[in-house]
């Protein structure tokens, strides 16, 4: 027996998921927070009212993105957006400030083994350490790097041997990156005058923003290059109809679920929403009803469900959604997650998989240990 699931409670269930999204994410930056204080407190103690004072500093800290992040969508303006970048700048700082104390405590466990003590120079040696490490992650948080590979397709059109493909995604424009960022984007790709154009999801972040100021500066490419976007998860969290309409004014034509052909290649779009099981992905894949005797590309936000997307008929995914981790340790995480197709091409059976690091951030402003690009796939045929 099927149970059927009003809207109404379809929207509980999902606020719910959030809810206890929410609390875990903020328990973990509670904690974070906590260890580094402790860490502190250790080293460089104070007592009485400033001991309490710096520890609720510590802890009013550790709250300012949830809650910079809820005033930028209940009241958007230059002043929230504001608080919210050194808001996530802050959540970048503290999390290498914690893995300075996680090596500062590692110190101290062995020097403990052998009778000794850390002195405070060490630690300071270590947090100055993290710090001078923040300020290049912030300064690896606004380039965008080009990279180049080279992919085989099986039955590629004489069209399309030596040309070249652009793909990028995850540029979250919003609070953080807005028009500098899109004018860097689409100056790369301008510059390499590719002759397609991908966009795998996440173009916008998701609060309130002025959508037409950052899809305006593609204007100039998308005129002369055919360009195609797929949704990716925050495209839902904000306008999604508005970010659509004017990624579409912008000259990228939206193929959620759809499958076009230029010049002999086809390639196919599968919409976050509707893919995100095996079966549904399955269905989709088979509803597009794809030609065998052309090669295909396959545009999917999230690098899940690769087997049902190369046994439907693709010869190469893209995907974004990973960031690679974008600051580490969390690229282990991903690679985790995502069975190693988290970042880079890999083989999977006769087909190839992408997944690319992103061209912007999602909280953080920061890189660490990863990079932000768009790729360039100059493709050739398979023999």
């Amino acid at each position: 027996m099927r149970v059927r699931v009003s809207p109404a409670a379809q929207l509980e269930i999902q606020n719910m998921g959030i809810a206890a999204f929410l609390i875990v994410i903020q328990s973990i930056i509670t904690f974070v927070h906590w260890v580094v204080w402790r860490v502190l407190d250790n080293y460089w103690p104070l007592v009485g009212h400033s001991r309490t004072v710096f520890f609720s500093i510590v802890i009013a800290l550790s709250f300012s993105f949830l809650v910079s992040n809820i005033l930028t969508r209940l009241f958007p303006g230059d002043v929230t957006r504001t608080a919210y970048f050194y808001a996530a700048m802050w959540l970048g700082t503290v999390h290498l400030l914690f893995l300075a104390a996680v090596v500062l405590s590692l110190i101290s466990i062995i020097f403990d083994s052998f009778g000794g003590t850390v002195s405070s120079w060490v630690a300071l040696v270590c947090f100055m350490t993290a710090l001078g490490l923040n300020g290049f992650a912030l300064w690896s948080g606004f380039q965008v790097h080009p990279k180049h590979l080279t992919v085989l397709l099986p039955n590629l059109p004489d069209y399309w041997v030596g040309k070249k493909i652009a793909f990028f995604a995850d540029s979250h424009f919003g609070n953080i990156h807005r028009e500098r960022t899109a004018r860097d984007i689409a100056g790369l790709i301008s510059n390499e005058d590719p002759s397609l154009i991908l966009m795998g999801g996440d173009y916008f972040d998701g609060p309130p923003i002025d959508a037409d100021l950052v899809t305006a500066p593609f204007r100039s490419i998308t005129s002369r290059i055919p360009s195609y976007f797929v949704s990716g998860n925050h495209e839902e969290y904000g306008d999604t109809i508005g970010f659509l309409r004017s990624l579409e004014a912008a000259g990228f034509r939206v193929i959620n679920d759809r499958r076009v052909e230029l010049e002999g290649l086809q390639i196919v779009g599968l919409d976050f929403v509707t893919t995100r099981t095996p079966e549904a992905t399955e269905m989709v894949m088979m509803h597009l009803m794809l030609k065998d005797d052309m090669p295909t590309i396959a545009l999917k936000h999230v690098p899940r469900n690769i087997g049902e997307l190369v046994g439907g008929g693709a010869d190469l995914t893209l995907h974004g959604h990973t960031h690679e981790g974008q600051m580490w340790p969390f690229s282990l995480i991903t690679w985790f997650v995502y069975k190693g197709f988290d970042f880079g091409l890999k083989s999977y059976g006769d087909a190839f998989v992408y997944t690319t690091s992103g061209a912007g951030s999602w909280g953080p402003p920061q890189r660490f240990g990863t990079a932000q690009e768009v790729v360039f796939f100059t493709l050739e045929r398979k023999q």
